[in-house]
């Protein structure tokens, strides 16, 4: 009895430590179970909500900024970005400004006051002059230079509360498959959208309405993703 007794222990040894083993390895992780998926160039179909990929996912307002955190942005590139502000009653103006962006140094380039601005944010430090003024501001800075650009920085984006996000999905916009979010800012009460390239992760737009009234838009060329001249990011006499 005593050796029978020895062996059926020693057998639920060997099987408690086989359940532990396989909860350890094997329970709770479903191969089945879906991710925060973007679709690729090409699969909108035109819905601005579902695509057809490996696995299905719809956006919404609670998982937008986990899909835009998500996307990887592209460390070198340039574009050329407009800006547009329309008045009460008509009206308006437009700026255009050159982006060139490598690893984290960020040149901007367009027209300020009758003259031509320059705006670098390179190492810590920001630096501003004009092609036809001689001297070069320069002071530490650690903000984003996204607002060089006069648009929504990646971490305001971010930052937004789901109670604040009226709708999200897939759609096209200036000529790029994008990630939309439509969110309404609670300090000024104006409604915002923002479009987000699935492909490089970069803000391809943003607008905003007064009520029913469209007051900013900005928009994106498609952005060339060869390496700018390192000159671009050295500032004059540098």
């Amino acid at each position: 009895m005593r050796r029978r007794s020895r062996i059926t222990i020693i057998a639920l040894l060997i099987l408690t430590a086989f359940v532990i083993v396989f909860a350890l390895f094997f329970m709770g992780r479903d191969p089945n179970t879906a991710g925060v998926s973007l679709p690729s160039p090409g699969q909108d179909d035109g819905s601005g909500e579902d695509y057809t990929g490996p696995e299905r996912i719809t956006l919404n307002p609670d998982n937008v900024l986990a899909a835009i955190a998500e996307l990887e942005r592209a460390e070198s590139y340039s574009c050329t970005v407009t800006v547009e502000d329309y008045w009460p009653g008509g009206g308006g103006s437009s700026a255009e400004l050159q982006v060139w962006v490598d690893s984290g140094s960020v040149r901007v380039r367009g027209q300020q006051g009758g003259g031509t601005r320059n705006v670098l944010v390179s190492g810590g430090t920001l630096y501003i002059w004009y092609d036809a003024v001689a001297g070069v501001f320069s002071a530490p800075y650690s903000g984003s230079s996204d607002r060089w650009l006069r648009s929504l920085t990646y971490e305001e984006l971010l930052d937004l509360s789901a109670e604040d996000i009226s709708s999200a999905g897939y759609t096209q916009y200036s000529g790029a498959e994008c990630v939309y979010c439509r969110f309404t800012d609670p300090l000024t009460g104006y409604s915002n959208a923002v479009y987000v390239s699935v492909s490089t992760g970069l803000l391809m737009g943003a607008e905003t309405w007064d009520g029913g009234e469209l007051i900013y838009r900005m928009y994106s060329s498609l952005p060339e993703l060869s390496r700018p001249d390192a000159e671009l990011f050295s500032p004059p006499g540098a």
